[in-house]
């Protein structure tokens, strides 16, 4: 694989520094090996998606500005679509290049999922023939491809444990997802139906068979595993948005009964899950009331390639659509007994444009 002289010293330097922010966990016994904890306290954790490498990106100086404990790339961190080793590394290393990631790598724990530009194809799922060397490239980038609870399975999907900064700390599960890997292909819409201007806006239409899947077999497993770990909130990383209705791009939507099992999972156990989320280039904070629960998604998108389709219908959303660059926030407040949370989406200058507040 040729990575280029710049790339192999980014590597290295990022092996220095990121090997003291993800130490190696030792796991034996485990069933899965994940949640690993960290010792880090956490208060602020901020997350993003949709990065285009050969743009400017102030916005990621805007972040590292605001000091947050955690920052999650929720995928699309490059845009690599590509079958060539090469071509990928290269995205990588403008991304490496960028000013505002070093600052925010040295302020922040970086956590980073996939979406389908950085996997490799538009819109991609499991037939994606590049898979497993995209998935090698991304693990050596993010320097996970060595690392409990990354090693001996295939995926990007992981979990770790914190606590809460405040003087009544929480504990903090947080669960990344790989919505690519295993995902079966959507179901396209008729062609006479978008002729016709039938149906919903976007290219695909709901499927309710149970063969399809998003996450796969394993990583299903997995996930229920997850949920039974002891924590007093757990926030779960989708690349694609989880309560939105707007089935007709890439949502959990496009596979009902899927959404219905996570929510399912969600809903059977006793603490609260917010959704974070990425992928549709602009942001929006959505809430359902699900079996007596209510769950947030977060969706954050894009941190530096905004776009207006113009207004999406979203009978979830909690205020309007914010269409500039942006980041995502959760606040977590624990001075007090009874914890609360701020989800909140932030602007190119670091500013609240939406907020909500979530009391459990």
């Amino acid at each position: 694989m040729n990575t280029g002289p710049v790339f192999r010293i980014g590597i290295v330097a990022s092996i220095l520094f990121l090997s003291q922010v993800f130490p190696a966990q030792s796991m034996e016994g485990a069933p899965f090996r994940d949640p690993v904890p960290r010792a880090r306290a956490i208060q602020d954790i901020a997350f993003g998606s949709c990065l285009r490498q050969e743009r400017p990106a102030p916005i990621l100086e805007s972040i590292a500005q605001s000091s947050p404990d955690l920052f999650i790339f929720l995928g699309d961190n490059v845009y690599a679509d590509t079958t060539s080793e090469n071509v990928m590394n290269q995205a990588y290393r403008k991304l490496w290049e960028k000013e505002g990631f070093q600052k925010l790598r040295k302020k922040a724990e970086l956590h980073a999922i996939w979406d389908d530009h950085d996997y490799g194809a538009n819109d991609a799922g499991g037939e994606f023939t590049f898979r497993k060397q995209s998935e090698r490239i991304f693990k050596q980038f993010w320097q996970i491809a060595d690392r409990s609870p990354y090693q001996d399975r295939e995926g990007v999907y992981a979990s770790f444990l914190y606590r809460s900064a405040g003087a009544h700390p929480i504990k903090v599960q947080l669960i990344l997802l790989d919505t690519r890997s295993f995902r079966s292909p959507w179901t396209e819409k008729p062609w006479w139906k978008g002729i016709l201007g039938l149906g919903n806006s976007g290219p695909y239409v709901p499927d309710r068979n149970q063969d399809l899947t998003i996450l796969g077999k394993e990583q299903w497993e997995w996930l229920r595993h997850q949920f039974t770990v002891q924590a007093d909130l757990r926030i779960v990383a989708s690349s694609i948005q989880v309560l939105s209705a707007a089935d007709g791009w890439e949502t959990w939507s496009n596979l009902p009964l899927e959404k219905e099992r996570l929510l399912d999972l969600a809903a059977g156990q006793p603490s609260p899950v917010v959704f974070i989320s990425g992928d549709r280039h602009f942001a929006e904070i959505s809430a359902l009331r699900y079996r007596n629960r209510v769950f947030y998604d977060v969706t954050s998108s894009s941190l530096n390639q905004p776009l207006d389709f113009g207004d999406e219908e979203n009978p979830l959303r909690r205020g309007e659509r914010f269409t500039g660059a942006n980041f995502g926030r959760i606040r977590i407040n624990d001075s007090a007994s009874s914890w609360n949370l701020e989800l909140q989406i932030l602007d190119e200058k670091g500013r609240v444009v939406l907020n909500e507040r979530y009391v459990p």
